[in-house]
């Protein structure tokens, strides 16, 4: 058997961005069916929430939502309902939305029961495979 030494002294494992994308808690890869509604409004609008976590979630395309933007989330998993008040953090350039969940300590609870049952994703952005 042959050892190989691989030297990475030399190379960028991270760059100063990816490192930075640490997250906070872990997140976890949902793609799941949720409603949104906005205040004064009672129509509840269909989403798609591609990954979740206790802090909140990246919906996949919500175009009617904009940046600070308060809402109520609603997500039914396994014959229990999540119902949190959230805020819009941020919106990207295909209308993909990162909502900010205002958890009460059972809606805590419940995302933390909700999120045991989907895969982990990594804490820190993994480098582009693609060339």
């Amino acid at each position: 058997m042959t050892k190989v030494h691989c030297d990475l002294s030399q190379e960028a494992v991270h760059s100063p961005a990816m490192i930075q994308e640490r997250r906070r808690v872990p997140r976890y890869s949902a793609h799941v069916k949720a409603t949104v509604t906005l205040p004064g409004d009672n129509t509840a609008l269909a989403v798609m929430v591609e990954d979740l976590c206790v802090l909140g979630c990246l919906l996949e395309y919500c175009p009617a939502l904009e940046v600070h933007q308060e809402c109520d989330f609603s997500l039914a998993w396994k014959g229990r309902e999540l119902r949190t008040h959230a805020v819009v953090a941020w919106k990207g350039d295909q209308d993909q939305v990162g909502l900010e969940f205002q958890n009460t300590e059972a809606s805590l609870q419940l995302l933390r029961v909700f999120c045991a049952d989907f895969l982990a994703r990594p804490m820190v952005r993994l480098p582009d495979q693609r060339e």
